[in-house]
């Protein structure tokens, strides 16, 4: 018995997206790589890069295949149009203010998050591993994704989902490990999410990226339902102690408390 998504879908547009795929984990691509990365025809794969280079999907630089910018434009739209986004924007930027870190807006989407906002203190600085060059980890990007189990705000936002939702990102993402602090076993994922129900807030110590500590508060629309999360970062050297337990969580429900009531007030009667 199945429950007929395999049926509903269009092979042709799934071979297209495939390719995008392919392109991207690539960073860039020839026909030639293509036809062997997904075991097809020269002239399908031709067909399919010709029809999204022509509508700006994709363009081509000499004889290679890159991403294109009608992508950009595509996000730009989505990202804006989320509920409340100007608000949220104007919340995110007032959190970066009163807490002096870097600070985001994550949604969940098919089970991970991904940044829509984002703001960095100029005087926010990590320290830089001995052994190698800098990391990139520390810094959130507008668009990326990530697996909800280790970030603060994907721990804030599962809080508030039913436990047949939480399985089922589990079941589809599994937990996989991003430090050895990540946390990766069902049990302790539902024991962390008893703890951020309680206390009304997540603390993600360590388990995006070591060196770093993050604090998320999930966000309700008007109806009751989560909008997303926001969440603020630092040095784990710097949020500690009174900065951790006390400081940004109580800053962090202040902006969320703010922006709950301010989406409330401008929800159509």
């Amino acid at each position: 018995m199945t429950d007929g998504s395999e049926y509903n879908r269009v092979k042709t547009t799934q071979l297209s997206i495939r390719i995008l795929e392919t392109i991207k984990e690539l960073d860039g691509a020839r026909l030639s790589e293509i036809v062997s990365s997904l075991d097809i025809a020269k002239s399908t794969a031709h067909k399919h890069l010709h029809t999204m280079e022509e509508a700006g999907y994709l363009i081509k630089e000499g004889g290679t295949y890159q991403i294109g910018l009608k992508f950009l434009n595509l996000g730009e739209y989505a990202r804006e149009r989320w509920p409340g986004f100007e608000h949220i924007k104007n919340a995110v930027g007032e959190l970066t203010e009163r807490t002096d870190e870097e600070c985001d807006f994550v949604v969940e989407d098919h089970g991970r998050v991904t940044t829509i906002e984002e703001s960095y203190h100029k005087w926010v600085k990590y320290e830089e591993p001995s052994d190698g060059p800098p990391s990139k980890e520390y810094r959130a990007r507008i668009g990326s994704y990530y697996y909800i189990h280790a970030t603060a705000s994907g721990l804030a936002i599962l809080a508030e989902y039913p436990t047949e939702r939480v399985n089922e990102i589990i079941n589809k993402w599994g937990l996989p490990a991003k430090t050895e602090y990540t946390i990766t076993s069902q049990s302790a994922l539902f024991e962390e999410l008893e703890q951020v129900a309680k206390r009304g807030y997540s603390v993600d110590d360590q388990g995006y990226a070591e060196g770093m500590r993050s604090i998320g508060k999930a966000v309700h629309g008007p109806d009751g339902r989560v909008l997303g999360a926001l969440s603020v970062s630092g040095p784990a050297y710097r949020v500690d102690g009174v900065v951790l337990q006390e400081k940004i969580p109580n800053e962090l429900i202040a902006v969320v408390d703010s922006l709950e009531q301010t989406l409330a007030e401008e929800a159509p009667l």
